[in-house]
Parts: structure tokens; sequence; C-alpha cells
């Protein structure tokens, strides 16, 4: 073995040396950057030489790589925890939101509304004739109108700011695409020429975190060192390409719907975690949910309480009548979809009463409403030919679509009975309530304008309470448009629907936490920077320098002694 040889061996050493102190001196330095994983430099011999008679010794030593510290299975499992954990904090801040408009907790919630109309009409039973109780029962119900009104708009206010977030979110997703393409092309261009990309590698890391939290993803790298991104099984960035994201908007049945889909060949997306996910989830279910429920509410209320209504007398009649509720097709039977009314008349019958003022006298007419699906079934014409029979009245169909009905001459005034049908709730005649849900449900402006005409009898008795006392009773009466429940136990059992899912909720945000943390713990454990190690590097690679330059030393002593004997 020559001394060159032994120069080139100590030679070896120091730059060995040299770059393991650099890649302790870097992992040191970003032990506070967030996704950095800590680096390894792995050394190996440069192999052997002869130094006589088939003795062998090695020829100094290399940097055969410097590694990345990275578990991938461990790192798809942290990006699910993130998602899952993204996703439960996005449903619990729509849920509580909900919640917070409901505010069944206080004093001013619907529950409490609800109530107050009731004993309002139960008050009313006691002194039917009092026009401040009278005056009453219609304030009541203009208050519960106009705060049903109220929690559907502040609902789909909530549900417009969180069409807002999901844009946002799916806009940010398609940004982080970009930039992942980006990072993919310049991973593939290094790598190509200069070995590992490690702060490439880390930067498209933190970006797959990042767009973890928005929608759930998988990852699958090629042989190039580029990765593809799947969000389910549907390809969103592919060969280094970004396929893009994009939200569509579509009017179904006059509801705004929102979808996730790729722009490169419209495929939906149906994301299962993620914010993105989760928001889509709680606008079509928690939202457009508790939308349908209060509207639903709020038409079986306006039908239920009409019902009672039209069929009771104020203490006046009706000279005239135009119905609250439109049909579309005045031929089509009434309980047909061609009709277009908004509640669901029945096969049966109704009685209206013609009395004479000034004399007392009343005739009563039956009209029968056949909606047996047997043969021709009654249309808004028939029933207005069928009224207009009767004597002392005109019944006829307006061009909007209503039913109008006037006594002849101011003598006489008309009131009605025994509706068995539900036909005149379902048209709107001689109604306590207009409108058919949430968004539209008012007192009729008839009653509101003059009292009397608040049905609080029956059967034409001068001063009965007999509608008052059934109206009172309908609050505990289950509602066959509400799964055989009352009003008001619809409504609660709505409320702790959500109080439920809001706990549900909170117990998995706390689960998901618990595992985030763990896979937070194991990921620093395998890819974080321990300054203790480091710093032990530090010391043993220092060490080495220091032997291989007091090698050097030697050499260069032993070629100086050899130059002199020279």
């Amino acid at each position: 073995m020559g001394l060159t040889n032994a120069l080139q061996i100590g030679r070896s050493g120091l730059l060995a040396s040299q770059a393991a102190l650099q890649v302790a001196g870097n992992n040191l330095a970003n032990v506070g950057t967030e996704g950095y994983n800590r680096q390894h430099i792995n050394l190996a011999g440069v192999g052997v030489q002869d130094v006589g008679q088939g003795n062998m010794v090695g020829r100094g030593v290399q940097v055969e790589s410097i590694q990345r510290i990275v578990d991938e299975a461990l790192q798809a499992r942290l990006r699910k925890g993130e998602s899952d954990q993204a996703a439960t904090e996005a449903r619990k801040h729509v849920l509580e939101q909900v919640e917070s408009i409901y505010n069944e907790l206080g004093d001013n919630d619907l529950s409490t509304h609800l109530n107050e109309f009731f004993n309002a009409w139960s008050d009313l039973g006691n002194r039917p004739d009092d026009l401040s109780l009278r005056s009453l029962v219609v304030a009541e119900g203009d208050k519960l109108a106009q705060f049903v009104q109220r929690l559907h708009h502040e609902l789909s206010d909530l549900r417009k700011q969180t069409d807002g977030n999901i844009e946002q979110s799916a806009k940010r997703a398609d940004d982080l695409l970009d930039e992942l393409a980006t990072v993919n092309r310049q991973i593939v261009e290094a790598e190509a020429t200069s070995g590992s990309a490690h702060s490439l590698r880390d930067e498209r890391d933190r970006m797959l975190g990042e767009l973890s939290e928005l929608i759930d993803i998988s990852t699958v790298e090629q042989s190039s060192g580029s990765v593809d991104v799947f969000s389910g099984s549907t390809p969103i960035l592919l060969n280094g390409k970004n396929r893009g994201l994009e939200l569509k908007r579509e009017n179904v049945e006059g509801d705004l719907t929102v979808s996730l889909h790729v722009k490169a060949d419209g495929t939906k997306l149906d994301p299962k975690g993620g914010r993105l996910g989760a928001l889509v989830d709680a606008r079509l279910n928690d939202l457009d949910g508790a939308l349908e429920h209060l509207d639903t509410f709020a038409n079986q209320l306006i039908f239920e309480v009409n019902r009672i209504h039209s069929q009771g007398q104020g203490m006046e009649g009706f000279n005239k009548l135009i119905a609250g509720q439109a049909v579309d097709d005045p031929d089509a039977p009434l309980a047909s979809d061609a009709a277009g009314l908004p509640f669901n008349p029945e096969h049966g019958s109704f009685r209206i009463h013609m009395t004479q003022k000034s004399t007392g006298h009343r005739e009563a007419t039956q009209i029968d409403v056949d909606l047996d699906g047997i043969g021709e079934d009654t249309s808004l014409n028939d029933l207005a030919e069928a009224i207009d029979a009767v004597d002392n009245v005109s019944a006829k169909v307006r061009p909007d679509g209503r039913l109008e009905i006037e006594a002849d001459g101011g003598d006489y005034e008309i009131s009605f009975d025994d509706d068995s049908s539900g036909a005149l709730a379902a048209l709107g005649i001689g109604t306590f309530f207009t409108g058919s849900d949430a968004r539209n449900i008012a007192v009729d402006g008839a009653v509101s304008d003059n009292l009397r005409l608040l049905a609080a009898g029956q059967d034409h008795l001068k001063g009965d309470n007999s509608n008052a006392k059934a109206m009172d009773k309908l609050r505990d009466e289950p509602v066959a448009g509400l799964d055989n429940l009352s009003l008001t136990q619809s409504w609660r059992r709505h409320v702790e629907d959500v109080a439920v899912a809001v706990s549900q909720t909170n117990s998995k945000l706390e689960s998901n936490k618990v595992v985030l943390d763990n896979l937070k713990s194991q990921r620093e454990a395998n890819s974080g920077v321990n300054v203790d190690e480091e710093a032990i590097n530090l010391m043993a690679f220092q060490r080495a320098f220091q032997g291989n330059a007091r090698f050097l030393s030697v050499v260069d002593e032993m070629m100086q002694t050899l130059m002199t004997l020279v």
C-alpha cells in the first residue's frame, strides 16, 4: 500500500465526515420545520487493494446515500387521520350553527311560540266572543308564522354560507393539485440528474397533507418519483397533470343543489372525508334535511289548523271568499299531480251553508268531492260548478287558477262545516293560515282584518267554543303527515335528533384527536429530529474528521521523511 493511496483514504474520510456533519447540522437546523423528515447518511467502504501476499485492505470510505427517513404507510394513515379530523370539525361547525338557530334552550324558540299559539286558542275557548282574545290568537299566530319564516331564512343563509365554504375549499384543492403537479415535475427532473430531492419531497408531503384535510385521498408513486393522487377510485392528479376539481350548481324543483366534479371529464366525485366531503354531506343531509323537516312541519301545521278552522264558524259569515291556493290545471282531479296543490284533499264531502242575515234562515247543501280514483274524479271546475248550483251563491275559477265564491247580494253570508275531504283546507278557503311551507306561512289577511271571522265555534251556535277547543287539542293529536306524531312531538324529535348528532360529532372529534395525536407521535418518533441523537452524531463525526486529519498529518510526515532520504 503506497502513501499516495493512504492520502486518498484520509481524504475520503475527511469528505465523508464533512458530509455527515452537514447532514446532522441540516437536521438540527430544521428541528422546528413543519413537515421536515429527518435525513440519515449511509457510508460504505470504497473497496479493497492488495498490500502484498494476498492481504487486502480497504481504500477508504464513500457516501453511499443520504436517506430521507419516512414511513409511507404511516404517512398515508396520518393523512387519513387528518382528513377524518377536518371532516368531523366541519360537520360539527355546521350542526352547532343549526342548533344555535333553533335556540331551543332559550325562550325565543319554535316550541315556545307553538305552545303560546295553542294556549291563545285555549284562552279563547273560555270566552269565544271576546275580541281581545281573538286578537291575541291572531297575534300569536302571526308571531309563530314569522318565527317559522325566520328559521327558514336563517337556515337558507347558513346553506348559502356552506355553499361558499364548499366553493372555497374546492378552489383551494384545485390550486393544491396544480402546485403538486409542479412539484412532481421538479422532483422528476431533479432526481433524474442529481439523486434524491429531499426538500421537494418534504414539500410535496406537506401539500398532500393539506389536500387530505380538504378531501380524502390516496397516492401511488411512480418509478419516476411522480405521484398520482386519487379520491376514492377517481384520479384527480394523473401522470403529472391536474385533472381539476369544480363545483356544479343545479336547480332541482326550486332548490339549489351542489356537487363536486372532475373538470377533465365531468366525473362526479363523492368525497367520503376531508372538509369538502363533510361540507357536501352536511349540506345535503343536515341542512337540506333541516329545511325539509321545517317545510314539512309548516306544511302540516298550515293544513291541520286550516282543516279545523275552515269547518268552524266565527261571529259572522263570509260574503266573498277567494281560495288561497291555485291549481295548475282546473280540469285535473284535485288530488292529482297535475292540479299542483301543496296539500292532498281526499274522497269525501263538505257542507256549504247560506244564511239570510235579515231573517236568520239557513240552508245547508252537501258538496261531494269524488276522489276515489274510480271514474271521473272531481276537478276544480267540477267543484265550482257544484257550488254555483247552490241557491244564493256564485262560484267560478279565476284566471289565476283560484276558486272564487261569492254570496248573491248583501243579505246572505257563507259558512262551511263537516268537511271530511279536506278540500276547503287544501284550496285555502276559510282558513287561518295562508301559504304552503316555511317560506310563505302567514296569517290569512281576511281573519286579521276582521276578527269576527275567526272560527271559534261549530254548529252555528252563538257563543260556542267547540272549534277553539278542537284547535287546542291539535297540539297533542297525531298527524299522519308527521309519521303520526303530534306537531309538538315532531318538532321536539327533530331538535333532539340535531342535539344527538352534535353530541355524536363531539365524541367522534375527541376520538379522532386521540388517533391523530398518536399518529403524529409515531411520525415524530420515526421521521422527526431528535436533538440529542443529532448532537451525538455531531460529536462522533467531529471526532472522525479530527482522526482523519491526524491520519493525513501522519502520512504527510512519512512522505516528508521519504523525501529527506531521497
